[in-house]
């Protein structure tokens, strides 16, 4: 009996779900077909908006960041190792090149504040919202007919 080892990755089905889709409605990689797309997590906590992006092998001062139009854009290169001449390649499945991302940013974010950490090989750039404005409530007096003093409004009792 016959067995074969396959190697599934999930990450690369999604990749190809995202090709499709950047090839229909287009991407930075379809301009340049060496430029790969980078993978991003999306998550909002404490009223800051995060955008986090592996980047192994990239140092901090060869990433590209930044914001144009409410566009967020992240670009850089990683660069492959050279192989000598008397070493023998096994496997590669490291993405080696030039990649980019751009994400359109929800309204609400103050802009002014953004800021990005590197650590680990991620980048993690931090949006802050702009706090809401609580609504004000504001006490009005009416006056009496004839009265130049406004009076105060008697309180009510909600019928219920």
């Amino acid at each position: 009996m016959l067995r074969t080892l396959v190697n599934l990755n999930p990450a690369n089905e999604f990749r190809s779900i995202e090709e499709a889709f950047e090839s229909l409605f287009g991407s930075p990689s379809r301009t340049n077909p060496n430029l790969t797309t980078l993978a991003v997590d999306i998550t909002e906590h404490e009223g800051n908006l995060f955008v986090r992006a592996a980047v192994p092998g990239v140092e901090p001062s060869e990433l590209n960041i930044t914001i144009e139009k409410n566009v967020l854009t992240i670009r850089g290169e990683s660069r492959q190792d050279s192989v000598g001449e008397t070493e023998k390649v096994y496997r590669r499945e490291v993405s080696y090149g030039q990649f980019a991302r751009s994400i359109r940013l929800p309204d609400g974010l103050d802009l002014d504040r953004v800021d990005a950490d590197f650590k680990n090989g991620i980048v993690t750039i931090k949006l802050p919202r702009v706090p809401e404005e609580k609504p004000k409530s504001i006490k009005i007096n009416v006056r009496h007919e004839g009265s130049t003093t406004p009076e105060p409004l008697a309180e009510t009792n909600p019928v219920g």
